[in-house]
């Protein structure tokens, strides 16, 4: 039997709230270095948490914590003029955002309509193809 929802949203946010102040000991407002702060947040949670970890990729992730984290980050792409669909695909997020707290992540919403599509897939493999091939041209 599972644990209640209330407790999985728990649990989510504990390790969240980690993350969260993992990239939070980083002072840079620069796109890359809180994108990379944020990945090794969570790469270490998941060597702590591995139990807990798989409940981020398969449970939507809208608390304040989450959200906020990544508000942090998508203003900063935004402010370095990233495409707004570019900055739209790197956060995996949907919910329906407060636009006073999180006006970034409000702005990006109508291009993150298609989460989950296979548009989506391929557009975010293209991405990932493309720095493959960026990083062999070296």
């Amino acid at each position: 039997m599972w644990p209640p929802t209330a407790l999985l949203d728990a649990m989510s946010e504990a390790v969240l709230a980690e993350v969260a102040a993992a990239a939070d000991d980083d002072a840079s407002h620069h796109w890359e270095e809180i994108a990379r702060r944020t990945a090794h947040g969570y790469r270490e949670m998941a060597y702590r948490h591995p139990q807990v970890f798989p409940l981020l990729v398969t449970r939507a992730q809208t608390s304040p914590v989450a959200v906020s984290a990544l508000e942090r980050l998508v203003t900063a792409m935004r402010e370095a003029d990233l495409p707004d669909q570019l900055v739209a695909d790197a956060p995996i997020a949907v919910p329906a955002f407060d636009a006073t707290a999180y006006p970034a992540m409000v702005a990006l919403s109508p291009l993150m309509a298609d989460f989950g599509s296979l548009t989506e897939f391929d557009r975010m493999l293209d991405t990932v193809l493309a720095g493959i091939k960026d990083q062999a041209s070296l």
